[in-house]
C-alpha cells in the first residue's frame, strides 16, 4: 500500500510529538507503539497520559476493533531479538505488523506506525515495507539522558534510581545492550563504568542507525524552534497535506517545558493513583486468562 508512515526514534527523543501531530492532521490512522511489551494490557487499561506529552489522548485509541492483536502479538519484541536484517525472516513479526496496516487501510488510507522500538530493525521494515515512509527524530545526547532519569525519578519517586551503574534498566537501557552486546560487544556491561557511559554507547549506534534507514532524520529542537520549516519537509516526505500552521499551537519549545520537583512517595495514595493500580492489576490477569485459553488452540 502507499500513504504508509513509519516514525521512529528512541525513547525520549520526541516522537511522541510527532505522533500527535500526525494524528491531529486526520489524514492518518495512527498506530502507537505497536511492539510495547505491555500492549496489551494497556488495550484492556489504557495507560495514563505522560503530563509531558503535551495535547496527547489515549495513546492506544485507535487500536479499537483490532480483535487479532492478541492472537499475533509477542511481547518479548520489545525486549529481544532486537536486531534483524533485510534477509532475516521474522515472518510471525511480519505478520503481525501487515495485518496492523490492513486494517488500520481499511479505516483511513494513510497509515501511521511510531515506534521507540525499531531502531535496529530498520533493515528489515525497508525490505518487508519498501514502499513505506520512514521518519526519524532524535535529541541531544545529554538531554535524552536527562529525560530518561527524570522520568524514572518521577516515576519512582526518588532522586537515585541506580542510574550511575552500567546495568541501569531505565528504559530497558541495560537490557537492549545485553541483546545487542553479539552484534555490538562494546555495549557489554565490562566496557563501561556508568551508566552514561553505557547509554551513550547505544545512542551513538542507535543514531547511525537511523541516519542510514531513514529518509529524513530530525533534531528535536532544532525542529521545536524551527517548526514551521521542519514540519513543511516532513510533511512533504510523508505526502501529508495539512498546512503545518494549524498545528503550531501543539508544540511547546523545550525551553517553556518545567518538570516536577521529585517528591517522596508517602504512605497515602491518590484515588487516581489506586484506582489505575486495580486496573494495572486487572489488565494483566485478564491477559494471562487470555493467553492460556488461546495457548491450547496454537
Amino acid at each position: 500500500m502507499g500513504d504508509l508512515v513509519f516514525l521512529t526514534g528512541d525513547f525520549c527523543s520526541g516522537s511522541t510529538l510527532l505522533f500527535t501531530l500526525f494524528r491531529e492532521t486526520q489524514e492518518y490512522h495512527c498506530l502507537y507503539e505497536p511492539l510495547h511489551s505491555r500492549l496489551k494490557e494497556y488495550l484492556i487499561w489504557p495507560l495514563r497520559v505522560y503530563e509531558h506529552h503535551y495535547f496527547a489522548r489515549d495513546y492506544f485509541g485507535e487500536f479499537k476493533g483490532f480483535d487479532r492483536v492478541g492472537e499475533l502479538f509477542h511481547p518479548e519484541w520489545a525486549v529481544a531479538n532486537l536486531y534483524l536484517t533485510a534477509e532475516d525472516k521474522a515472518g510471525d513479526l511480519y505478520d503481525y505488523l501487515s495485518y496492523l496496516i490492513e486494517t488500520a487501510s481499511t479505516k483511513r488510507k494513510k497509515v501511521l506506525l511510531k515506534f521507540n522500538r525499531a531502531t535496529f530493525r530498520l533493515p528489515w521494515l525497508r525490505a518487508r515495507f519498501p514502499e513505506a515512509k520512514i521518519i526519524h527524530i532524535y535529541r541531544d545526547k545529554e538531554s535524552q539522558w536527562k529525560s530518561m532519569v527524570a522520568r524514572v525519578q518521577e516515576h519512582q519517586g526518588r532522586e537515585d534510581v541506580g542510574q550511575s551503574n552500567p546495568n541501569w534498566e531505565g528504559f530497558n537501557v541495560g537490557g537492549w545492550c545485553e541483546d545487542l552486546k553479539t552484534v555490538f560487544p562494546e555495549l557489554a556491561v565490562e566496557h563501561s563504568k556508568t551508566g552514561f557511559e553505557r547509554f551513550s554507547k547505544l545512542y551513538e549506534r542507535s543514531l547511525a542507525a537511523h541516519r542510514a534507514h531513514s529518509d529524513l532524520s530530525m533534531e528535536y529542537r532544532p525542529f521545536c524552534r524551527d517548526f514551521d520549516t521542519w514540519c513543511h519537509r516532513m510533511f512533504d516526505v510523508a505526502g501529508c497535506r495539512t498546512d503545518p500552521a494549524v498545528l503550531k499551537h501543539l508544540v511547546v519549545p523545550p525551553e517553556n517545558q518545567r518538570r516536577p520537583s521529585v517528591q517522596p512517595r508517602g504512605m497515602s495514595i491518590s484515588a487516581a493513583n489506586l484506582v489505575d493500580r486495580f486496573g494495572r492489576k486487572y489488565a494483566k490477569a485478564r491477559v494471562r486468562l487470555e493467553d492460556r485459553w488461546r495457548a491450547p488452540r496454537h
